[in-house]
């Protein structure tokens, strides 16, 4: 993908308090296909641990950036773990 958004959200496990458990990443696909995560400053990544993964894409049909539906791997979800170093995490619809 060379445009869209990608939206990191930590999984909630039992133990977990759902209103402490963090709070959703975001990042803009590049035209290279490279995103940079944002919690609560820009490029400051996502929070330590597993999360659930959406890619989205403009709406071809539209003109503005407006996202209607999920784009990869046909409405799937990804599930990724985001790790206390410099993460590289490669997006493949595929791995869904």
């Amino acid at each position: 993908m060379t445009e869209g958004y990608v939206l990191f959200t930590p999984v909630v496990s039992s133990s977990d308090d759902p209103l402490n458990s963090g709070k959703t990443a975001t990042g803009t696909i590049n035209p290279d296909g490279t995103y940079t995560l944002t919690t609560y400053h820009e490029g400051d990544g996502a929070k330590v641990g597993t999360h659930k993964v959406r890619i989205y894409k403009p709406d071809p049909e539209d003109d503005e950036e407006i996202v209607i539906d999920p784009f990869a791997c046909g409405k799937q979800i990804l599930e990724v773990e985001v790790k206390d170093t410099n993460n590289v995490i490669d997006l493949d619809p595929g791995q869904g």
